[in-house]
């Protein structure tokens, strides 16, 4: 038995850790695409285009709980050397990202319910789970929803700037120890 404590000795995330880390990215960036767009689609498109911007969203967040979990069970490499500025700064980048990809879709579950939504999965519907509020209620909680999401899009911006920054300025291995198909 090995203890799941250590540092992983590989100078790459495993491959899990990399499929939840290029998923997640996309479906964050379909769900905030979609959630964009979505009233710029046909109005017979719309409860459609709703119902797979929460199915994505509920996604994201059980990602975002196996990811923590693998995380946990799974440590990863360690940190390629740099100052203890950049490695706090690292820190906590991926705490604040880890915490708006779970708080996003939470907004979102609060806010459909209080809604007096449904969640409808194709092959199964959740019912609402209480009746519609009223949208002065309902409202700042939609803001809430789309300003973290805003904020989630820009961190991860800056996530992927830093990480070119590693590749091309730096010229360390941060961005490859996390690219697919390594």
């Amino acid at each position: 038995m090995t203890d799941m404590s250590l540092p992983s000795s590989g100078a790459h995330y495993d491959r899990v850790a990399r499929a939840l880390h290029w998923s997640m990215a996309a479906l964050i960036l379909i769900v905030f695409a979609l959630g964009l767009t979505i009233d710029d689609f046909p109005r017979s498109w719309k409860l459609t285009m709703i119902e797979l911007h929460k199915g994505l969203g509920i996604a994201i967040l059980l990602l975002v709980a196996l990811r923590l979990i693998w995380r946990l069970a799974h440590r990863p490499p360690v940190p390629v050397a740099s100052s203890a500025l950049l490695a706090s700064a690292a820190k906590l980048g991926h705490g604040a990202l880890y915490l708006l990809m779970a708080l996003v879709p939470v907004i979102g579950l609060v806010y459909s319910i209080r809604r007096g939504q449904s969640f409808d999965f194709g092959l199964f519907t959740i019912p609402a789970f209480q009746a519609q509020e009223p949208r002065e209620i309902t409202r700042p909680i939609r803001e809430w929803h789309e300003w973290a999401a805003f904020a989630l899009v820009g961190l991860a911006g800056l996530h992927a700037l830093a990480a070119l920054w590693h590749h091309l300025i730096r010229k360390d291995d941060t961005l490859r120890r996390m690219l697919p198909g390594r």
